[in-house]
């Protein structure tokens, strides 16, 4: 069923964007006003989020954004990222995704802000130190955007 974003999905949503907005500076106002009238659906979980838009260009480009967010969620790491496809007119958010790595319901849905650890390409670059939960590893930088 299609609805609006919730507050708090939006906000955590608006947060990711901020913290990649020095690399995506060009998309970022057709982004963001994307997701001010746009729906969601849940795909399968109620936090897999399935972000209305025109349809995919066959072959076109599909990709996370470069940064992600970790939260804790009674002591197990949760992976918040967002993903992004190539339309006719351009590049849309294609869905948000919080996954909580042990494969549980969220019990705390996270909040956005200094207590979030921020990821690119597998290492820590800033927010929260959260790497006693969350290792770093060695991942090849995503695709940029044209």
């Amino acid at each position: 069923m299609q609805r609006p974003f919730a507050n708090h999905e939006l906000k955590l949503l608006e947060f990711l964007l901020t913290v990649n907005e020095s690399l995506y500076e060009k998309y970022l106002p057709r982004w963001r006003a994307q997701i001010e009238t746009c729906t969601v659906r849940e795909v399968n979980v109620p936090y897999c989020l399935a972000i209305s838009h025109e349809d995919r260009l066959p072959g076109g480009g599909y990709t996370t954004l470069a940064r992600d967010l970790i939260a804790i969620d009674e002591g197990v790491s949760v992976l918040i990222y967002a993903y992004v496809i190539e339309t006719r007119s351009g590049y849309v958010l294609h869905s948000l995704d919080i996954d909580r790595l042990d494969g549980e319901a969220l019990v705390k849905y996270p909040e956005p802000g200094d207590g979030l650890m921020i990821m690119e390409a597998g290492k820590r670059i800033g927010g929260a130190d959260l790497r006693h939960v969350f290792k770093e590893s060695d991942l090849p930088p995503h695709r940029k955007l044209p």
